[in-house]
């Protein structure tokens, strides 16, 4: 009785650590990004960048740092990321490898997006379903109500793009807060279509979504034509910065506890959802995984001669960020490389926006390469990027995670097609049975 005793004290000692050191960490970040804005530009320039990032619609492509400032957009990343932060302290939420991927991810479409205005019907939306619904606790909705801020742009749009004024804006809180308790209500059915090998499931519920929104709006005779907003001047200024991000990520792991032993557990995990490796492993370990990964991702960009604007940064970020839930070094390469591959014969270029992106967020799919290998990976990738670069339109470019969605699709197809064929080599458990047994000899045969 008095060992059981020990191990939950233990435990509730390691959640109380890992929540005061994931607070840490994404003030941390938050105020870094804050200090960076009043930095590189006047006060007045940062409010008034930031009034153009909150007012604008939002949609595919939109670089913050092209439509406003350098400033604004680092302001606009810090006050979400804190927000982020603040939400999952209301709710009591478990600072564990989901949070972390959740609010990097956040963090990173705040220069992409994402702004104070937009994601915060979206909280109302789950905070309603959950209410007259679900009735579970709001830290289990962790999920939907970060992740499901991929749907910014659907309130944005409404509220600033079609030039409605106040009804505009009525419009686009409404059918936020719709949306929100939308994506609370779908999302473990839509897990169930990819069974775990798509990484961004909140994407793929957001694109369905953002579809139906879409094709409502369509039906009222209104279009939406995707945006282009694409800066290149702070490339150099950007990688730098996002590389010592993420070597400090790599040195606080090490200063709390990473490992080697556990660092080849995390190699060793197929990655499907819910990967956990905070739970799995420890908090180091997990945050010198997740600046690796970044720094791979930083590195492809680079290596191929592309931009670092806010797209990459918000790439970069997700990936980092899902470093804490089912990504590692071994299985996103495959995946990133089958999109290098297929752009060779020169339909796409690598440094063309969509295809850049896509080798960063193509790692949604990096559960397929850590179950069924390298080959996978490629595949998964070289169908990934064809997907990816013509399924916005369905949404109306309303749905940032738009390579959730197309991962998705893509593994509604895959894991479909490995269903029809062997349903149980989808499960870990049978990948690990010998599919041959040698029948021992009998011992007096030995003799």
């Amino acid at each position: 009785m008095s060992e059981r005793k020990n191990i939950e004290r233990t435990l509730n000692y390691i959640k109380i650590e890992n929540r005061k050191r994931i607070s840490f960490l994404v003030v941390l970040i938050g105020l870094i990004f804050l200090t960076t804005a009043f930095i590189v530009e006047k006060p007045s320039e940062v409010l008034r960048g930031e009034w153009e990032i909150i007012t604008s619609p939002g949609i595919l492509i939109t670089d913050f740092i092209a439509i406003s400032n350098l400033g604004s957009t680092f302001f606009n990343a810090g006050l979400t990321t804190l927000i982020g932060l603040g939400l999952a302290w209301l709710i009591k939420a478990q600072f564990n490898g989901y949070l972390l991927s959740a609010i990097f991810t956040l963090a990173g479409f705040s220069f992409f997006g994402i702004t104070p205005f937009n994601i915060v019907p979206i909280f109302i939306g789950v905070y309603f379903y959950d209410a007259f619904f679900s009735h579970q606790p709001m830290r289990d909705l962790i999920a939907p109500l970060l992740f499901g801020t991929t749907l910014g742009p659907i309130v944005s749009q409404l509220a600033f793009g079609f030039g409605w004024g106040w009804s505009g804006v009525v419009g686009g809180i409404i059918i936020g807060i719709i949306c929100g308790g939308l994506v609370a209500a779908i999302s473990g059915h839509v897990f169930s279509f990819h069974q775990g090998y798509n990484l961004y499931n909140t994407g793929t519920s957001a694109g369905f979504i953002g579809t139906v929104v879409y094709m409502m709006m369509r039906g009222f005779g209104i279009q939406i034509e995707p945006a282009f907003y694409w800066s290149s001047e702070y490339t150099n200024f950007l990688s730098l910065y996002m590389f010592l991000i993420l070597i400090v990520l790599i040195i606080l792991g090490l200063f709390w506890g990473a490992n080697y032993s556990n660092y080849r557990k995390i190699l060793k995990c197929s990655g499907r959802l819910a990967s956990d490796y905070v739970e799995m492993t420890d908090l180091g370990t997990t945050m010198v995984n997740m600046g690796m990964i970044g720094i791979i991702g930083l590195g492809y960009v680079c290596l191929v001669g592309g931009d670092v604007n806010g797209p990459i940064i918000a790439g970069i970020f997700t990936v980092a960020g899902f470093g804490a839930l089912g990504k590692h070094p071994r299985n996103i390469l495959p995946v990133m490389i089958g999109v290098y591959l297929i752009c060779i014969p020169k339909v796409w270029a690598h440094t063309d926006p969509g295809p850049i992106l896509a080798a960063l967020f193509c790692t949604t799919l990096a559960p397929l390469s850590g179950r069924f290998g390298f080959l996978a990976g490629l595949a998964a990738g070289a169908l990934h990027l064809p997907m990816v670069m013509h399924v916005g339109g369905l949404h109306g470019y309303m749905n940032l995670y738009n390579n959730g969605f197309a991962g998705g699709l893509a593994m509604l197809i895959i894991v479909g097609f490995i269903k029809g064929l062997k349903p149980q080599i989808l499960e870990e458990e049978w990948f690990r049975k010998p599919i041959f047994k040698l029948k021992k000899k009998d011992s007096h045969k030995d003799n």
